[in-house]
């Protein structure tokens, strides 16, 4: 049973320059913690503790060891792979840890198990989703003025920001670093007590930014003991491209067969019906987005 953690970003949403910022902060010998924090980062207290819970739930910082990960090295390092995020692939890979690290529970949450009940969803139920993980676990940590934080920072950090209706802080609301990846939407509708309610969208769909060699990376990186991985597992099993992406049926299919056909010994078994990945042995995932960059 995964522990339930919230709370920690401050209120502020991940920022795009931030992960770059925090992980030539990490080189430097930075500690968070240390009261210089505050001058090296050039920041204040608050969103130095923002920086840093950032840092831990994108993968770029190990508190464990106070030093960065081999994921940011691979992006940022000294012959690092996309250091300024000018590849959109690189948001999609940030958006990957942040789910599967399952740091930052709300987001695992969200992609892996609310949208298996409702992809088409209010303010208010999500919360309500939240609250009810904390009673089938027997949790008494639930806070309500946290959770609506949470729920809050989600929302800003995928849906598209409405530019006309930011009155305060628009520097932090265009800033967010997942708004590119549009896999969110939201639609403002009258209830039946004629109140103004927003609607969220994340349902499935075909995602025409996500590169193929994203999603196969994601694939290897889960299903690590797998050489024969049937669709099904891909579409809805925790943490597949699937639920990670919110690929519809019809794009995750597209996608395994772009993988299929860009990706030597990768096949896409169609028998009797039964869609299945077929993965050769010994194929790295870390090779398949150096090719990838290279190109």
């Amino acid at each position: 049973m995964n522990k339930l953690r919230f709370s920690g970003h401050e209120t502020f949403i991940a920022r795009t320059f931030w992960p770059k910022k925090g992980y030539d902060f990490i080189l430097d010998g930075g500690n968070f913690n240390a009261e210089s924090a505050v001058v090296k980062l050039g920041v204040g207290k608050n969103m130095v503790s923002s920086i840093k819970y950032w840092m831990k739930s994108l993968n770029i910082y190990d508190e464990s060891k106070n030093n960065q990960t081999a994921f940011a090295d691979f992006l940022y390092g000294e012959n690092g792979n996309d250091p300024f995020l000018e590849d959109v692939a690189s948001i999609w890979l940030l958006h990957y840890y942040l789910i599967k690290l399952n740091y930052a529970s709300i987001f695992s949450l969200v992609f892996n198990s609310l949208r298996k009940e409702r992809s088409f969803f209010t303010k208010k139920q999500l919360h309500s989703f939240i609250k009810r993980q904390f009673q089938e676990q027997n949790n008494n940590g639930y806070n309500s003025n946290t959770i609506d934080k949470d729920v809050n920072v989600f929302l800003r950090t995928y849906n598209t920001p409405d530019y006309k209706s930011i009155k305060k802080d628009f520097e932090d609301e265009i800033g967010g670093l997942f708004q590119e990846l549009e896999l969110m939407t939201s639609k403002r509708e009258v209830d039946l007590d004629e109140k103004n309610v927003d609607w969220f969208d994340l349902t499935g769909k075909e995602r025409f930014s996500l590169p193929p060699e994203v999603v196969l990376f994601a694939i290897l990186d889960t299903f690590t003991e797998s050489l024969n991985i049937g669709f099904r597992r891909l579409e809805i099993e925790k943490n597949s491209p699937g639920m990670v992406f919110a690929l519809s049926k019809e794009s995750l299919f597209k996608k395994l067969k772009e993988i299929e056909s860009t990706t030597k010994g990768i096949i896409v078994s169609e028998s009797a019906g039964n869609i299945t990945l077929v993965i050769p042995e010994g194929l790295n995932k870390w090779d398949i987005l150096r090719n990838y960059y290279a190109k």
